[in-house]
């Protein structure tokens, strides 16, 4: 797999996610559900809600896997925002 791109914007993406204050919290009941309808509509066995870091893939909800992150570089979500500038 190809290691993503750092985007341009890269600090003032950093800096919204961290002002979020979200990363590495608890469940949230709401979002869970959100991502078991998505699971249940689209037949996925994995679906996600994915916050990527300076170094990781972190995943605030998930259903079909156990893991809680990955490192950035092997995340299929790191090319997508290294696509998406305008963040």
């Amino acid at each position: 797999m190809k290691i993503p791109k750092v985007p341009e914007n890269e600090r003032k993406r950093l800096r919204a996610l961290y002002d979020l204050e979200v990363l590495d919290t608890g469940p949230d009941p709401d979002i869970d559900r959100l991502v078991e309808l998505a699971g249940l509509v689209t037949g996925c066995p994995v679906t996600l809600v994915s916050l990527v870091d300076k170094d990781r893939q972190w995943f605030k909800s998930k259903v079909g896997l156990d893991a809680i992150e990955t490192e950035r570089e092997i995340s299929f979500c790191g090319h997508v925002v290294a696509e998406n500038t305008n963040a």
